[in-house]
């Protein structure tokens, strides 16, 4: 399957609401595991803006590359980001996956980086 790796550096991106299981099976309400892994895997919703203009999209992230104290509204960052498309017989898209999902380091404007 193709990956396309993702650059974030252009781009404010924000935690619109705690993690949540993926769900595989919406019916047995089976979680999605990841395939090598058998860890499971989470949607993490974000705001994306790029020159101005906001975009809502999800990351699948598996459990432990959760940093476990994100509140919604927090700046993060997604190492490892890569984007997938897809096709089936319902339609097509593009899904984005990411090893880690964490609070991104933000520095004072003016400061240097000193607080």
């Amino acid at each position: 399957m193709r990956q396309i790796p993702v650059d974030t550096n252009a781009m404010t991106v924000m935690l619109i609401q705690a993690p949540e299981p993926k769900i595989k099976n919406r019916d047995t309400g089976e979680a999605a595991t990841d395939r090598q892994s058998g860890k499971t895997l989470f949607n993490v919703n974000v705001a994306v803006i790029v020159d101005g203009r906001p975009d809502a999209l999800t990351v699948v992230v598996a459990e432990d590359g959760i940093q476990p104290d994100l509140a919604p509204g927090m700046p993060v960052e997604f190492p490892g980001l890569v984007a997938r498309p897809w096709e089936n017989d319902f339609g097509h898209g593009i899904s984005y996956r990411a090893i880690a999902v964490t609070a991104k380091s933000l520095t004072v404007a003016g400061s240097n980086g000193k607080v």
